[in-house]
């Protein structure tokens, strides 16, 4: 599910010491086209016209794992199913645009996301609401600066800063992207608050062939660097890319009763 990735958007361990691997920089260096062209290319690689599959969820805090089945229509619609363990089985969230909404069964309850539970966990996660109901492209709400070359765990690398555009609904002061530089996939995501701190560290990993053939991380994990015992990973069990998917996938009616 790659909304976890908007969650897009939309996930992996490569560093959890308390000082993390820092990048070296070269002399390389991208101008302001050459980099979106760098981050086009990333989201066409993490993403189809639409796929279906299951992950399993493990949240450090809580020390808890959850599995789940999910469905993306791109480029913003997105349903997510618990189906273990058996107490969470039914519980869903259905993202439509930059609406949310989640069921809980046990009350038969479906609920909108509100904006002022936007910051809250997701299903107890170290992911928002708002990751949840982001758009598929951060192209949409961030403006791309120049990037530049680096070398992070020994791959060559390229380090692209995004900055909100005026009046987005965004939460981020600032997110910078890595990616490598021979194919694009995404290594790691990170994201700093409205005071320039880093708040949180995605990482990808774990790069397999799907059964479409197209290769895919399939190990996310999402750190808090504010928090350094709290982290969410994601790891997905099987994803396949499609042309479309039915519409009526993406209802209410099928978060509450299932495909």
């Amino acid at each position: 599910m790659r909304m976890m990735v908007a969650m897009v958007g939309l996930m992996a361990v490569v560093c959890l010491n308390e000082c993390p691997l820092r990048a070296q920089p070269t002399e390389l260096q991208l101008g302001a086209a050459e980099a979106e062209k760098v981050i086009d290319d990333m989201e066409e690689r993490m993403r189809g016209k639409a796929s279906v599959g299951e992950m399993e969820m493990y949240i450090k805090r809580w020390d808890r794992t959850m599995r789940m089945k999910f469905w993306e229509l791109y480029p913003d619609k997105s349903l997510v199913r618990l189906t273990a363990p058996a107490e969470d089985a039914g519980m869903g969230s259905l993202k439509l645009g930059k609406d949310l909404w989640s069921y809980n069964p046990k009350i038969d309850q479906v609920q909108k996301i509100p904006p002022s539970l936007m910051l809250d966990s997701w299903m107890g996660s170290d992911f928002t609401n708002d990751d949840i109901s982001r758009s598929s492209s951060i192209k949409l709400d961030y403006t791309i600066e120049p990037g530049a070359g680096t070398t992070y765990n020994g791959v060559e690398s390229w380090r692209v800063t995004l900055r909100p555009k005026p009046d987005s609904p965004v939460v981020w002061e600032k997110l910078v992207v890595e990616v490598a530089r021979d194919d694009y996939r995404p290594l790691r995501q990170e994201y700093y608050d409205e005071k320039g701190s880093l708040a949180r560290i995605m990482y990808f990993e774990d790069y397999r062939e799907s059964k479409s053939g197209k290769p895919y991380p399939y190990k996310w994990r999402m750190e808090n660097r504010q928090d350094k015992d709290r982290y969410t990973e994601m790891r997905i069990i099987s994803m396949e890319f499609k042309e479309t998917l039915p519409k009526k996938t993406f209802t209410i009616r099928s978060l509450k009763r299932g495909r």
